[in-house]
């Protein structure tokens, strides 16, 4: 239906939407500190910006949306959304409180949850093939690192030369021209020949979503440790920076360009590593897929003890190459394989669920946590109270890799039992 060439391009240019989707959230963690000191935050209130200010608004928001995928213009959902989160991150430039810079992340919260449902659901139409999928899958997820990279690199350089609010305005300003590209370039595969019926289709209904991934056991053991890795690499994420500034004695152009080229570079070689091993090795065999993922998943424990005991900045940023490899291997079969899971009615929808648990629990309440933790060991940790709050939520990385490895039991039965959904007929 559509030539290669072409496919390609609209991967590009979605993981070009996604890569944009997801740069203010490395912003924000790498300029914490920063914002903190021009704003005299506390570490709960820091928590609070990276978390449930936005978490809350980006993971309910994106469930409505995603119904509108499963059924509408997703191109044009997209070019809206990305739209709104450029304009909406841009207006940063004015912030000169906490009350407005919350107002702020959750204004883009609105604009981001619309971007993933609707460019997840597009991949697979895309790419519909099991073979195929992983690889795109993967390449899809690329955006993660890329995020980092851009936001880490450039944010620091524009902080240190033009202060915090330049750079979220220099971040935003792309996605306007964007949300243009998409609307004027991608097709909306079901409107082809051959799928003009799937805009008269009806959905099923939200209790048969909820009802299908509890009782399938590889959905239901899948979604607890998507929410776990989330809840602890969300949790950590925005924190990384400020422990590097605190324990390190790290300015923020450094840390730009380091952290920048440590979370791309792992995250690009774990993402297409993963996505390479599932595509090319382990295709027909998803129980390894899983397996695989669960034992890189335990890995980050010790790893992250590394970052987080290691004496000296140069020992610390070594730590963090392995732990953004191991951190971003799963994302390509893992998500893959959610979407054949289901059948293709429920795509967005099944994905909306899963990440409103994962980010309602994780992006929500993971960067809350570590700060109310770091406030509470103040008292006698000192500056190293950040430190061991890390550590603390370091040890759920053992809790969702046993989630992992459990899929691989029940993984094979459950993909030879996908079937169409009756759905229930509008009234």
């Amino acid at each position: 239906m559509f030539s290669v060439r072409y496919k390609r391009y609209v991967l590009a240019t979605l993981t070009l939407v996604y890569t944009l989707n997801y740069l203010d959230q490395g912003l924000i963690s790498l300029l914490l500190q920063p914002i903190k000191e021009d704003l005299a935050l506390s570490d709960a209130q820091l928590g609070l910006l990276t978390g449930l200010a936005f978490g809350l608004f980006y993971a309910t928001l994106g469930l409505p949306i995603a119904r509108w995928a499963d059924r509408g213009n997703r191109p044009t959902i997209t070019s809206i959304a990305i739209g709104l989160w450029g304009t909406t991150v841009m207006l940063c430039l004015f912030v000169t409180s906490f009350v407005q810079l919350a107002l702020a992340r959750i204004a883009a919260a609105v604009g981001e949850s619309g971007c993933m449902p609707s460019t997840y659901s597009l991949i697979g139409d895309y790419f519909p093939a099991p073979a195929e999928r992983a690889p795109a899958m993967a390449f899809y997820m690329l955006a993660n690192p890329l995020s980092v990279l851009v936001s880490f690199v450039l944010g620091g350089w524009v902080n240190e030369h033009f202060g915090w609010r330049v750079a979220f305005f220099v971040v935003g300003l792309p996605a306007l021209p964007i949300a243009l590209l998409v609307k004027a370039t991608i097709a909306e595969p079901r409107w082809r020949a051959g799928y003009s019926h799937v805009a008269k289709r009806q959905l099923p209904r939200m209790v048969d979503v909820l009802g299908i991934l509890w009782r399938q056991r590889s959905s239901r053991h899948l979604t607890i440790a998507i929410i776990l890795l989330f809840t602890m690499a969300q949790g950590l994420g925005p924190w990384y920076a400020a422990f590097l500034i605190r324990s390190h004695g790290m300015s923020t152009s450094e840390l730009g360009l380091w952290l920048g080229l440590i979370f791309g570079i792992g995250g690009i070689t774990g993402t297409t590593l993963g996505g390479y091993i599932a595509g090319r090795w382990l295709a027909s065999d998803e129980r390894y897929q899983v397996r695989l993922s669960a034992v890189t998943i335990a890995l980050l424990l010790p790893f992250l003890v590394l970052f987080l005991t290691l004496p000296h900045r140069g020992q610390a940023l070594a730590a963090l190459v392995p732990i953004f490899i191991a951190l971003t291997f799963f994302l390509g079969p893992t998500f893959a394989l959610m979407q054949r899971l289901v059948v293709d009615e429920m795509r967005a929808t099944t994905m909306a669920l899963m990440m409103l648990l994962a980010n309602l629990i994780g992006m929500g309440l993971g960067p809350q946590l570590v700060g109310l933790l770091s406030d509470l060991l103040r008292p006698g940790m000192g500056q190293d109270s950040l430190r061991y709050a890390m550590l603390i939520m370091s040890l759920i990385a053992l809790w969702g890799a046993y989630h992992f490895w459990k899929v691989g039991d029940t993984i094979k039965g459950d993909l030879l039992a996908v079937k169409t959904i009756p759905c229930a007929p509008h009234k």
